[in-house]
């Protein structure tokens, strides 16, 4: 995931792995024969363990569901931490995203990854009184995909006060539209 999230899929080759893993060049080839079964194998990895993550992300908040800005402040902090400790790992995220656009062997795991978000996001606007509330959840879900790609992109300083405004003026004015 480190690899993908520096260099991209291209910089994923048995001799990387091997190098970031510490391990020998004929063990990562032997388990993973060729390169695409190698990066396949860290694609399904990186959402594998971000799906458990966000799953984990969305128990923790399901007490501050019911006060959206406590739920929006909570989500925004822990990505502020997140971007600044993995921002690796988030990009090798990205990077399936778009593995998945071109390749349906991903697309599962990554609409288990959109799906896990859109269950919490929509607890979170059933509870602040949506009148449609999955919908507004999938807008949600891509605002706040849009607001950590462009951090990842271009970083911002503001960016936790930034996002916590976005997010809740985007909240205030899916609730008011009734």
């Amino acid at each position: 995931m480190r690899i993908i999230g520096r260099n991209g899929l291209d910089g994923v080759t048995h001799r990387a792995v091997a190098a970031e893993a510490g391990a020998s060049l004929g063990a990562v080839t032997h388990h993973f024969g060729t390169r695409d079964a190698l990066v396949e194998a860290a694609l399904q990895f990186a959402l594998t363990r971000e799906v458990g993550r966000l799953r984990a992300l969305a128990l923790s908040l399901q007490d501050k569901a019911f006060e959206v800005e406590a739920w929006i402040d909570a989500l925004v902090d822990f990505y502020v931490i997140e971007l600044s400790t993995e921002a690796e790992t988030h990009i090798a995220c990205y990077e399936a995203f778009l593995a998945a656009a071109r390749q349906q062997r991903y697309r599962p795991v990554v609409a288990e990854w959109f799906d896990t978000w859109r269950q919490s996001a929509e607890l979170a606007l059933k509870a602040a009184k949506s009148p449609n509330p999955r919908r507004h959840a999938e807008l949600f879900v891509s605002a706040l995909i849009g607001l950590l790609f462009r951090q990842l992109a271009t970083p911002r300083a503001g960016f936790r006060r930034e996002a916590k405004a976005e997010l809740l003026e985007l909240v205030g004015g899916l609730i008011a539209r009734k």
